[in-house]
């Protein structure tokens, strides 16, 4: 027993200065040190820590450090990126990158890091900036090493804490700390298991969450908005001071609170103003002819321009600037709208919103500064939801960036949370009438005359009023890339604006739209809306489905044949209805004409993950039957 203790010993003495003798010769982060389990991932992330001190409601430091080994060329993680403006300051930054068998390969110099002006092409005043570092090397796997501290000189919140970053990203250590300093308090909320251990330093109270061994997630189709999937611990102050403006975040009336505070008194305009939206209110008989036409006033004598500077993030210009210079951001037209409304005698609140292609989750017994965006509200037994920053959305139109969520309207009693209104598959449609006049050849001359409403209309607004004919058409051929060779030789966009409709029409010319082989012709009687966004086969799904972007699509065609065609095989009826969307289609020969009819509706859906081969055969149904041709043989 006596042999076998100093054997361990010998071995873990070995160890040790084995150990040390690599940290001398500046060998660190091997890769042959990551477990096995970690190894199929884009990145790991070996060590990453934020420590986040708290020193009042609005002084603050970071230190952050991050050791990302980098496998592949498919990940970011090679690169750091930190903002700071006049609140936040950049103390330090440094950077190492060694090879696989940890190997010190270099220091990274100070030219390498970059400074940018985070203004963006829409923005004329912020007071943004980036640090911009990237790492390269030839060799894979390689590792990285950053490290970087932040002051902060006024708080809005509290940073989060991600560990995976993104999908495919595996994590071999991570941790979080947060000191709190006498009289300041905290909430937090995490996705995952994970729980603060508690202790006392330096008379702060200090909060530590852990992470080990993380496997990288695989991002899935159709899956829930990224801050469900991946970890995530979401930490928020309760006190906070900003620019010498004092808040509290401890509940959403609260913060609303702040916001309704500091933004009063920002929607008083000039009596040149005043007149002026009286006179456009002249004949308007009801509130919903106000609102129209006053939102039109503000699309047609102001543009959207994003102004970030100081507390700008959260307080708008007032409304007499945006009457003088005829631009503002979200904040300043919602506010500059809320102001004519009121003018008019119609109520109306902001609403803070985080717009997104998915709903970011928002619960009501957490509340933090996460919005990204501001709208206007006009209560009512058919509430008006107002996007002031577009230049062609009629009102009330709520699109795919804003429906289906959480927002926060900004009242005199605070903040409260409401719904935005749900986006419906019978509200989103399109109604397509097509006809084909086909000659001997196979050659068509094609007619589109299409109606869009709701989100399916977007697009067709924002390309009637934003692109070109030459960009149009170039964005009709690349929609059309199923067909063979064809000419564009007709198009307009038509848009009406008090309601979400709009209309396309155009004409085309396509060449062997048809098949001849032999007497016979073959066609596909869907001519222009296959469906082929059919996802990818999974073998184990592990998050539920989702769609939150319903629509229909209704095509009525008809297809002038050449003279001497008789049916021989024509696509059957066919009805499907399912959780995910219904499908149907019907088609008949009369009067040397092939008429075909076909509905698809995707509906909208949060189904278990069990029932993702269900979808994935639904939607190849409807690839396949979009796919049938028609088989006609000439009389001879």
């Amino acid at each position: 027993m006596k042999n076998i203790l100093n054997v361990i010993l010998i071995s873990l003495l070995a160890l040790l200065a084995s150990e040390a003798t690599a940290q001398k010769k500046g060998m660190a982060y091997p890769v042959a040190a990551i477990p096995a389990s970690l190894m199929e991932a884009d990145a790991i992330v070996r060590d990453y820590q934020i420590d986040y001190t708290v020193k009042s409601a609005s002084r603050a430091s970071m230190w952050e450090k991050r050791v990302i080994t980098i496998m592949n060329d498919q990940t970011y993680l090679n690169g750091l990126v930190i903002h700071y403006n006049s609140f936040c300051q950049v103390k330090a930054i440094t950077g190492k990158l060694y090879d696989a068998n940890g190997k010190l390969i270099r220091k990274i110099d100070k030219e390498e890091i970059k400074d940018y002006s985070a203004v963006s092409d829409f923005s004329i005043y912020e007071d943004s900036r980036v640090k911009f570092l990237e790492v390269n090397y030839p060799n894979y796997p390689y590792t990285v090493a950053f490290e970087y501290e932040l002051e902060y000189k006024g708080i809005r919140n509290y940073p989060d804490w991600s560990p995976q970053f993104d999908y495919g990203i595996a994590v071999q250590n991570s941790a979080y700390r947060i000191s709190l300093g006498k009289g300041v308090d905290m909430r937090h909320k995490a996705n995952f298991d994970t729980k603060p251990a508690k202790s006392e330093k330096d008379g702060m109270t200090v909060y530590e969450w852990t992470t080990r061994n993380l496997k990288p997630i695989k991002e899935e189709y159709y899956s829930p908005v990224d801050r469900e999937i991946l970890p995530l611990l979401r930490v928020a102050p309760t006190v906070f001071s900003v620019d010498d403006y004092e808040g509290d975040m401890s509940t959403w009336k609260s913060f609303g609170n702040f916001i309704y505070k500091l933004n009063k008194g920002q929607d008083v305009l000039s009596a040149t103003m005043k007149e002026k939206v009286q006179s456009l209110i002249a004949d308007a008989k009801t509130d919903e002819e106000k609102i129209a036409v006053l939102y039109q006033y503000l699309q047609k004598n102001t543009r959207y321009v994003s102004v970030q500077l100081g507390i700008g993030g959260w307080q708008s210009f007032d409304a007499k600037y945006v009457e003088r210079n005829k631009y503002g951001d979200c904040k300043a037209l919602t506010w500059f709208m809320k102001s004519m409304l009121q003018e008019a005698g119609v109520e109306a609140y902001p609403a803070l919103i985080a717009a997104s292609s998915k709903p970011e989750p928002i619960e009501a017994s957490y509340s933090d500064s996460r919005f990204n965006h501001v709208i206007l509200y006009v209560p009512g037994d058919e509430p008006t939801w107002l996007e002031c920053t577009s230049s062609y959305d009629p009102p009330g139109h709520v699109g795919r960036s804003l429906a289906n969520r959480k927002a926060l309207l900004i009242t005199p009693e605070g903040g409260q949370l409401i719904d935005t209104p749900k986006s419906e598959s019978g509200q989103n449609t399109g109604h397509a009438k097509i006809e084909v006049a086909l000659d001997e050849e196979g050659t068509a001359e094609v007619k589109v005359r299409s109606t869009k409403t709701g989100t399916s209309q977007e697009w067709h607004r924002y390309a009637g009023s934003s692109l070109s004919a030459k960009e149009l058409k170039e964005e009709l051929e690349e929609s059309l890339s199923e067909l063979p060779s064809l000419t564009v030789t007709h198009q307009e966009i038509k848009t009406d604006e008090t309601r979400p409709i709009s209309e396309y029409h155009y004409d085309l010319e396509v060449s062997k739209l048809a098949t001849i082989q032999g007497n016979r012709l073959f066609i596909r009687p869907n001519v222009i809306h296959q469906f082929t966004r059919v996802p990818d086969k999974e073998k184990e799904r592990k998050q539920r489905i989702i769609n939150q972007h319903p629509y229909t699509q209704k095509d009525e065609v008809e297809i002038a044949l050449p003279e001497g065609y008789a049916s021989e095989s024509i696509p059957e009826g066919v009805e499907i209805d399912t959780d995910f969307g219904r499908y149907k289609i019907s088609c008949e020969m009369k009067d040397n004409k092939l008429f075909y009819q076909r509905e698809f509706s995707v509906k909208n859906f949060d189904l278990p993950a069990n029932r993702y081969q269900d979808m994935y055969d639904f939607y190849k149904k409807v690839k396949k039957h979009d796919r049938v041709k028609a088989v006609l043989v000439k009389k001879t």
